[in-house]
C-alpha cells in the first residue's frame, strides 16, 4: 500500500516502486530528546560506502597533502564535530535538525543504488537521486564557505562606509583603517540558514536538465569528493572552465558509486528525470569524468583505489570558490561576485565568546608589534 507524504506535500507525492521507497514517505522531524550525536558528516556515509574497496575502506586525498592518501572507513572521514549545530536563543545548542533532514534521503539510498544497478527507471528512482544530488550540492563546506565569503565581503564594505561617514559603532572604532585586512568571522548560523535558498536554486537547475545513468565497465573506478555535484558549460576546455556556469549549455555530473555516475544535460529531455542507462567502456572517458570530479573537490577527493593519484594531485591546488569585487558609484554600492577555480579560502574564526575575542586581540597586537622584514 502506498503511503502519503508526511512532510513534503504534493511535491513529494511519488509512488513507491516495488522495493524502492521515495524518501518523502519519511518524516524528517524527530524528537531530539536524549540524542547526543556530535559527529556531523558533510559527506553522507551511506553514499561514500559506494566507493569503498573490498575491505570497506576508501582512499582519502586531502587537499593539503594529496600525494599521501589515507585509507579510511567512510564513518571515519568527511565529518566535523557539530558542523550543523545551532545556538538556541535561550541558551544551549540544537544538534539534530539538519541531520534529520538528510536522514530520509540516506535511508533509501542503498535500495536506490541496487535498483539503478539493475538498470531500472521510475519516478521514485529519479526523485531519490535528485534528493541525494541536492543535499550533496548544498550541505557541503564548498557551498557554506562560498556563502561566508559573500557575507564577509558585505560586512567589510558596510564597515568601510560607516567609517567614511563617521558612524562606526564604538566597538568597531579600534579597527578604523583596517577593514580590508582585519579578520572577519561569519556566524555559521547564517550559512546554515542560506541553505534553503541553495536548495531552491539547485532544484530549479535540475528542472532544466535531463539525466542518464552511466555504468562504468572499465577497470578505473569513478572518483568522488566532498563536493561531488559538478556543473559547468561543456563547451569550455577543462583548464579554462568556470565552475557553476549556467548561462548557456549545462552539463552536470554526479558520481553515484565507483561504478555508476549520473550525467545531466540541458540538451536532454524530458527534464528533471532519469531517462536511460548507458555503458562506458572507454577508459579515456572515465578519466575525463574523474578529472572533472577532482577539479571540483574542495577539502578532499575520495577514491576506491590509487589508480588516479596523478590526476588528483594535478587538481589539488585549486578549488571552486568565488572572487568578490566592491564597486561604488556615487552613493550606490554593489558587490560583484563570480565563480572561479582558485586557492582554497582561509576563513576567519567566528568570535562568539569573550575568550575567543581576547585571543584574537592578542594575536593582532603581536602581529602589529612584530618588526617588518626588509627582505635582506
Amino acid at each position: 500500500m502506498e503511503q502519503s507524504p508526511l512532510f513534503f506535500g504534493k511535491w513529494g507525492d511519488v509512488p513507491i516502486d516495488g522495493d524502492v521507497r521515495p524518501f518523502s514517505i519519511f518524516n524528517p522531524v524527530r524528537s531530539g530528546a536524549g540524542r547526543k550525536n556530535r559527529k556531523h558528516h558533510f559527506i553522507s556515509v551511506t553514499y561514500m560506502e559506494g566507493f569503498a574497496d573490498d575491505r570497506g575502506r576508501v582512499q582519502v586525498y586531502r587537499a593539503e597533502a594529496p600525494e599521501a592518501p589515507l585509507p579510511k572507513q567512510p564513518r571515519a572521514t568527511g565529518y566535523e564535530n557539530y558542523y550543523y549545530s545551532q545556538k538556541l536563543p535561550g541558551g544551549g545548542q540544537e544538534n539534530h535538525r539538519f541531520e534529520d533532514l538528510w536522514n530520509p534521503i540516506e535511508t533509501v539510498w542503498p535500495e536506490t543504488v541496487r535498483a539503478l544497478q539493475a538498470r531500472r527507471l521510475s519516478p521514485a528512482l529519479s526523485f531519490n537521486v535528485q534528493g541525494m544530488q541536492t543535499i550533496m550540492r548544498t550541505r557541503v563546506p564548498a557551498t557554506r564557505d562560498r556563502i561566508a565569503l559573500m557575507l564577509e565581503a558585505k560586512l567589510r564594505s558596510e564597515c568601510k562606509v560607516f567609517e567614511e561617514i563617521g558612524k562606526l559603532p564604538p566597538e568597531l572604532e579600534r579597527y578604523a583603517g583596517q577593514f580590508d585586512t582585519v579578520p572577519v568571522g561569519v556566524n555559521p548560523h547564517e550559512t546554515l540558514l542560506a541553505m534553503e535558498d541553495e536548495f531552491k536554486t539547485f532544484g530549479d537547475l535540475c528542472f532544466r536538465l535531463g539525466f542518464e545513468v552511466l555504468h562504468n565497465k572499465t577497470d578505473i573506478p569513478f572518483l568522488t569528493s566532498d563536493n561531488p555535484v559538478c556543473t559547468y558549460d561543456p563547451r569550455e576546455p577543462l583548464l579554462a572552465r568556470t565552475p557553476y556556469d549556467h548561462s548557456g549549455d549545462i552539463e552536470l555530473i554526479f558520481p553515484l558509486t565507483a561504478r555508476m555516475l549520473v550525467r545531466g544535460s540541458s540538451k536532454r529531455q524530458p527534464f528533471g528525470v532519469l531517462t536511460r542507462h548507458r555503458d562506458v567502456t572507454d577508459k579515456h572517458k572515465v578519466r575525463r569524468f574523474n578529472r572533472t570530479i577532482a577539479q571540483f573537490a574542495y577539502r578532499m577527493t575520495v577514491g576506491q583505489d590509487r589508480s588516479s593519484d596523478a590526476l588528483i594531485c594535478a587538481h589539488a591546488r585549486l578549488v571552486p570558490t568565488i572572487s568578490t569585487e566592491v564597486r561604488r558609484h556615487n552613493n550606490e554600492i554593489q558587490i560583484v561576485w563570480r565563480h572561479i577555480f582558485g586557492p582554497k579560502p582561509d576563513l576567519s574564526q567566528y568570535i562568539d565568546t569573550p575568550e575567543k575575542a581576547s585571543r584574537l586581540e592578542a594575536k593582532m597586537a603581536l602581529a602589529a608589534s612584530s618588526p617588518v622584514s626588509d627582505g635582506c
